[in-house]
């Protein structure tokens, strides 16, 4: 998943469950929906995926530099001063692609994998008062995936195993999402949300081998979220968030599957600042502690985006016919040595995230 959701929580580490900074935060509470202006974004984000990897023999390093395009989109509509309705738009994904096998010799096909998810969100929210405001959404999945080149065990002579490949696959999924939204003071905002496990239906192919244990799913996993936004004076917003990721549970990624991911807790800080009436330069910091067991680093060398720690900067400026707004990521480099099962199986990564979007009030 993307560090932000928004195309200016993009550039404020990703904060958006306080009330939200832009209309994409309803993804993440849907309550938000009820404070955000109606009108509509659309955004691209370009992930840039840096990987490299060794397996088996630490001395040999494969490298992975992969471009994923992410758009979203998000529209929001108020039908009285207490409803409200609107829809989110939001992708994920990731790309390794060594452009080699991982194991010597000409009969293994090139290592590589891509997983591309969206959700589309259709939220209502609804005021209980002037100042407090619950929401729900649905969360309706569709997902992409193919892995070609991959090698799970070697068998009794030594010989390397490589499962076959089954082409790009595809599944529906469906979750929810509940939140509320409170403006306990004219200076703050509070918010929390809970979003379920996306459910998506078995891929094909991948069901009776690499994603068995699953029984073919790579769902997304459930979280939940606390935010506060204070904004002390017209031009200063600030924003802080605490999101939890439940990887553990996950059907695809978690405990129970051969990767093993753990759960995440991610903190997020951002502000934006308004230099004058059109322009807004804004930064953000998030830090989560890392998904990976280094134990299972031989399976995650095909989901080599491990970066967990991310810096993010970027500039607003409101046109008379609609506002753009530019942010850049930068996720710093982290490294994982595989231990027991997995020595001499090491990963390494860094990311960029490049987002160009529009916003229009109607």
């Amino acid at each position: 998943m993307l560090t932000a959701t928004g195309q200016i929580s993009a550039a404020m580490g990703g904060t958006s469950y306080g009330g939200g900074f832009d209309r994409s935060s309803i993804a993440d509470n849907p309550a938000n929906l009820s404070y955000q202006a109606s009108g509509g974004d659309i955004q691209m984000s370009l992930l840039n995926i840096r990987s490299e990897a060794s397996f088996i023999d630490p001395n040999i390093y494969y490298q992975s530099n992969q471009y994923v395009p992410v758009p979203s989109l998000s529209l929001v509509q108020h039908a009285n001063d207490k409803l409200s309705y609107g829809v989110a738009v939001v992708g994920s994904g990731a790309s390794v692609d060594y452009r080699q096998s991982v194991i010597n010799g000409n009969n293994y096909a090139t290592a590589k994998d891509n997983l591309a998810m969206a959700t589309i969100n259709p939220t209502l929210s609804y005021k209980l008062s002037r100042d407090l405001s619950i929401g729900a959404a649905l969360h309706l999945g569709a997902q992409q995936f193919r892995a070609k080149g991959v090698i799970v065990r070697q068998d009794t002579q030594q010989q390397a195993i490589e499962l076959p490949a089954h082409g790009n696959q595809w599944a529906g999924g469906y979750g929810f999402a509940i939140g509320t939204t409170w403006q306990f003071h004219p200076q703050w905002t509070a918010g929390a949300s809970y979003i379920s496990e996306t459910v998506f239906s078995k891929l094909d192919g991948y069901r009776d081998d690499l994603l068995a244990i699953s029984e073919g799913r790579l769902n997304l996993p459930e979280r939940f979220g606390i935010g506060l936004s204070y904004r002390p004076n017209t031009q200063l917003k600030i924003g802080m968030d605490i999101l939890r990721i439940n990887w553990q549970d996950t059907d695809g990624f978690g405990r129970k599957t051969a990767f093993n991911w753990q759960n995440q807790t991610v903190y997020r800080f951002g502000m934006d600042y308004q230099i004058n009436q059109v322009s807004s330069l804004r930064a953000g910091y998030s830090y989560a502690n890392s998904f990976l067991d280094r134990n299972y680093t031989n399976a995650n060398l095909y989901t080599n985006a491990i970066a967990h720690k991310a810096i993010t900067v970027g500039y607003g400026h409101r046109f008379s016919f609609a506002d753009l707004n530019l942010a850049y990521e930068y996720d710093l480099s982290a490294q994982a040595h595989g231990t027991n099962q997995s020595i001499d199986t090491n990963l390494k990564n860094h990311n960029h995230t490049l987002t160009l979007g529009f916003s229009k009030a109607f």
